[in-house]
């Protein structure tokens, strides 16, 4: 049999297809900093062109040289047959325009040949496993995931020795579908004590899970003496050619290429998966965010209202009775007593009566607001306190993501947590700051109002601005009040003029109403949208954030499911 027998070219025109699926799934995983799996896929890609490779697995003095020499019928010894055990170094024979030993490191070395068979197939020559153990890692991670057969070689008349039981034990479940078995020096063993043996390694494997191990009895002794009929040689090439090397070589070589990505876009997946979970749980989380603002705003505008409507009902009552007093002094015969008496006792006259009405104003209507006033004020206090503290907990709550230690996951992961931790740092140092209370349009009198904040935190500002918002209302609606009740001190209030200034009186009597209701709820509100405003700007970056994983995970779902179909269909085509 001669190499043509291991080795058949075909479906040439598919690898630049393969390649370029390989490439697509490369930039992917470096687009996404995944550094490791980047270079496996890389790795893969550039097997594409090179030859098959064959790991060869045994204890020593079992003939893993001689096998291999004979199963590659090279004119040339491509292993080295010693007599002696040779070196615990890993060797990777590979093809070259000349032959040369290459040091990789302590445990591996490249030899190159000018084998013509070296072109198709390359071969890492393991040294016995009963040497290996501590080197394990370096075949187990460096070459069986990237081996398209690896080949235990017993000595038939003892293949039960644990160190290569062991070591078989070191591969991976995945990886153990390329195994295959091999009884050396077959010839040395009598019939029904290699048939005791040949089940005894089946069912050795079948305990470690290959449910149909593939064992082969040959000679490498009968083999090279030109005996192939009885050198059993001729079933394990049919076997390779079969499954590995031959039929559709190309096919066969970029099907065990995809299956090597599966466990990559399997990751993929699953990262993608994770991605999208936590986007559908941030998003939650804001949507909640802007629910809790709105719902805050939404409640002190009800308690601003509520407390307009108590502060509307105790104007009009105190309003009612001064207005009732005003204009029954100001009737034709209260005017004559109050001129006539003010000649025998100053405290009766025009004046004195002028001031006492002013004296109301100030001594009852006033407070009776204030009082009002500062019951409302109290829980609308509470209310924007309770819309920060609020806010605050609910990032403390969601700032836990899903856990998870998907590759593709992770870096997504580390930056939401750098992201919640700073939005509770802003969140925290912005409520302990007293200015970000102050309403932009009572900045003027911001000087007056962060000594309470020394005296009482933060928040306890929020009480002096709505002083401030309220002090301001008060002196709109009784200005006008007083200025015409003080007509009457300038003795204008007479017969003749007294219809016009009780009209006066009743006017702004009512214009003060109006600016009560109108100025008060709406700069109250106002203050509150401020508040909630610069709340939500603190959510900025954040936001930011959010928008930027949006958008790079809609790209990473699009990217990953074309890149799936292409290798689904391409999987497909080869089937």
């Amino acid at each position: 049999m001669t190499n043509s027998h291991l080795i058949d070219t075909s479906l040439e025109q598919y690898k630049s297809v393969v390649d370029d699926l390989f490439k697509e799934l490369h930039d992917l995983t470096e687009r996404l900093r995944l550094e490791k799996m980047a270079e496996t896929v890389d790795e893969i890609r550039t097997r594409l062109n090179e030859p098959f490779l064959f790991v060869i697995v045994g204890e020593v003095k079992v003939g893993k040289s001689s096998f291999v020499n004979a199963l590659l019928e090279s004119s040339q010894e491509i292993c080295k047959v010693a007599p002696d055990p040779c070196t615990d170094t890993i060797q990777q024979i590979v093809y070259g325009d000349e032959e040369k030993v290459i040091p990789i490191n302590a445990h591996l070395r490249k030899i190159t040949m000018p084998a013509d068979i070296l072109q198709y197939i390359a071969i890492v020559d393991t040294p016995g496993t009963n040497t290996i153990i501590t080197e394990h890692t370096e075949i187990t991670e460096r070459f069986i995931p990237i081996s398209d057969l690896i080949i235990f070689v017993f000595e038939a008349k003892n293949p039960y020795r644990q160190s290569a039981w062991q070591f078989f034990d070191f591969i991976s479940k995945e990886w153990r579908k390329k195994v295959v078995f091999v009884l050396q020096q077959a010839d040395l063993m009598e019939p029904e004590d290699l048939e005791v043996n040949i089940k005894g390694v089946i069912e050795y494997a079948q305990k470690r899970g290959i449910e149909k191990p593939q064992l082969f009895c040959v000679s490498a002794k009968l083999e090279q003496k030109g005996f192939t009929d009885r050198s059993g040689f001729k079933d394990i090439r049919q076997y390779i050619h079969d499954n590995v090397t031959g039929g559709n070589v190309v096919r066969l070589k970029m099907q065990s290429l995809l299956n090597t990505s599966k466990p990559i876009m399997d990751t993929l997946k699953q990262g993608v998966h994770f991605r999208a979970e936590q986007m559908k749980a941030d998003t939650a989380f804001r949507s909640r965010i802007g629910i809790l603002l709105d719902g805050a705003e939404k409640r002190s505008a009800e308690q601003v209202e509520s407390l307009d409507k108590e502060l509307l009902n105790e104007y009009d009552r105190i309003t009612d009775s001064i207005q009732r007093e005003f204009e029954e002094g100001l009737g034709f015969f209260n005017l004559l007593k109050k001129s006539f008496l003010s000649i025998f006792d100053s405290s009766e006259g025009m004046k004195e009566w002028s001031n006492r009405i002013i004296g109301r104003i100030e001594s009852e209507l006033r407070p009776a607001l204030e009082n009002k006033m500062r019951e409302g004020l109290s829980s609308l206090a509470d209310s924007i306190q309770y819309m920060a503290t609020s806010i605050d907990n609910e990032i403390l709550k969601s700032k836990v993501g899903i856990k998870s230690n998907n590759q593709v996951f992770a870096d997504i992961a580390n930056k939401r947590q750098e992201k919640f931790e700073q939005l509770h740092r802003n969140l925290t140092e912005w409520a302990n700051d007293a200015n970000n209370f102050v309403a932009s349009d009572l900045l003027h009198q911001s000087n007056s109002l962060l000594p309470q904040m020394q005296a009482g935190g933060a928040l306890a500002v929020i009480g002096g601005v709505l002083a401030a918002i309220t002090h301001g209302t008060f002196l709109d609606i009784t200005g006008g009040i007083l200025s015409v009740a003080g007509l009457a001190i300038a003795g204008v209030a007479a017969a003749f003029s007294k219809n016009k200034i009780i009209s006066q009186f009743a006017d702004e009597i009512a214009k003060g109403r109006r600016k009560l209701d109108d100025q008060l709820e709406e700069k109250l509100k106002s203050y509150v949208r401020e508040i909630k405003n610069k709340i939500n700007h603190n959510f900025f970056e954040f936001d930011t954030f959010l928008a930027e994983e949006r958008r790079q995970l809609d790209e990473l779902m699009t990217t990953y499911t074309q890149l799936d179909t292409k290798f689904t269909n391409l999987e497909k085509e080869l089937s």
